[in-house]
């Protein structure tokens, strides 16, 4: 379930990412596990519901991961991406 596979018409090989859908229930420990699950399974993108936060900031990701939140109001979700070979960008 949580691979997409993408082709890419430049190359005629298939590029695979690997995803993970998580409700971590506000948890430190659960981010804790979830980071080291993405450094173990080689996971490309994450999307978490109940992220683990203090002052309404994401708390417990990797600096080295691209992490996306609402810019405003209160974080109730987060998109990690763990693989810096994807280009991806937050569209308000």
């Amino acid at each position: 379930m949580g691979k997409n596979t993408l082709t890419n018409s430049s190359r005629p090989e298939q590029t695979t990412i690997k995803s993970l859908q998580v409700n971590l229930q506000h948890s430190r420990a659960a981010t804790a596990n979830l980071m080291r699950i993405i450094a173990e399974e080689g996971t490309d993108i994450v999307f978490i519901q109940e992220p683990y936060i203090i002052q309404n900031k994401v708390i417990g990701i990797s600096k080295r991961y691209k992490t996306y939140t609402v810019p405003e109001g209160r974080c109730r979700a987060a998109i990690v991406v763990a693989n810096n070979k994807l280009d991806t960008m937050l569209i308000q």
